[in-house]
């Protein structure tokens, strides 16, 4: 093992060794990645139908899978008949693989108030409409998923 040429052809054996599992390896990395394909859930607008404070207010939040839409402590202000964009959320987006809860929730105090959770699954739609309801209030949510 002292003849550097021996030395030489060894470590390029060696380096050669390790590209090819390196490739190997890299091949069966890159079929599960490819299985699980995800969607993304998209908000287009929500619309107030029937409040929960009838003739007053509602304070509404969207928690989509683990956040919340908009960020911070105020909801969005809902009045009867009132459609709000995506954008007075925040523009609530969220990728998922398989299905995501979707909560709509008020803006109560002293503790808000789930109307409902609804699941969503990985279904291609455009301009689908969900609606929220605990048998008083009322919302429409107008989403995609792609």
């Amino acid at each position: 093992m002292n003849d550097p040429r021996r030395r030489s052809r060894s470590r390029w054996l060696l380096l050669a060794g390790l590209m090819v599992a390196a490739v190997g390896s890299a091949g069966t990395v890159a079929t599960p990645a490819l299985a699980a394909v995800g969607c993304d859930f998209t908000m287009v607008s929500l619309k107030a139908r029937n409040l929960d404070k009838d003739g007053g207010t509602d304070y509404v939040f969207l928690k989509v899978d683990t956040t919340w839409f908009p960020a911070g402590n105020n909801g969005v202000a809902f009045q009867l008949n009132d459609v709000r964009q995506a954008s007075n959320f925040g523009n609530p987006t969220m990728g998922y693989v398989g299905s995501m809860d979707v909560k709509l929730v008020l803006d109560k105090f002293p503790a808000n108030h789930t109307v409902e959770r609804e699941t969503f699954s990985c279904t291609t739609v455009t301009n689908a409409v969900r609606t929220f309801s605990d048998n008083d209030s009322i919302y429409d949510l107008t989403y995609s998923v792609s």
